[in-house]
């Protein structure tokens, strides 16, 4: 299977803010935007499956609305250094391009 292109323009997406993408039943994409950068996480939340781009968002972190776990979007690292799926992100002009890995 191949890897899954998701485009978008980056005005789409609040300056800092987030926006959620639906890429399949399975998968949601939060992308966070902070002027020219953008970057794209899982939207769920791996401590209690809250929507991450529906949280409060400072320009690095974003917070969970469920129970207040926060993930650094650049990083894709929650507390504790918990892993949160991190996608590729390629910006030209005012185009976006996110990548979903196949598998």
């Amino acid at each position: 299977m191949a890897d899954k292109t998701i485009k978008l323009k980056c005005d789409e997406i609040p300056d800092g803010g987030a926006k959620v993408v639906v890429v399949n039943d399975r998968l949601k994409i939060a992308v966070f935007r902070v002027g020219d950068k953008c970057a794209a996480i899982n939207n769920r939340c791996p401590h209690a499956g809250g929507s991450l781009g529906e949280g409060a968002f400072d320009g690095t972190m974003v917070q969970c609305p469920l129970h207040g776990f926060k993930v650094d979007v650049w990083k894709g690292v929650g507390n504790a250094g918990k892993p949160v799926q991190k996608f590729p992100v390629e910006i030209k002009g005012n185009e976006l391009k996110i990548t979903i890995p196949a598998g």
